[in-house]
């Protein structure tokens, strides 16, 4: 089974846990998180999401995101969570032309 969410707006501390809930209901098998449409993150959202993805990658579910900051998706590919590339202008990077 493949489970897809994208997200949008803040990920702050209670939208990271919402999504853990859901996916900690749901996901068996493949779960696939688009993180193009957050407009910021907010340090401890990616605290309690790089936890809550670690602990359900070693529960069998097989994750993949994209659209994260690279010093987010580093610190996921620490948890061994797949991690796609980004095309396009990120939104959480103003300063990039």
């Amino acid at each position: 089974m493949e489970l897809r969410v994208r997200l949008g707006g803040v990920l702050d501390g209670s939208r990271a846990m919402e999504l853990l809930q859901v996916l900690d209901r749901c996901a068996t098998g493949e779960v696939i998180l688009d993180f193009f449409g957050i407009r910021r993150f907010e340090p401890f959202g990616v605290e309690v999401l790089i936890r809550g993805l670690g602990g359900l990658r070693q529960g069998g579910a097989r994750i993949r995101c994209s659209g994260l900051p690279p010093c987010v998706a580093e610190r996921l590919k620490e948890q061994e969570i797949e991690v796609a590339g980004f095309l396009g202008r990120p939104r959480w990077a103003p300063w990039v032309p």
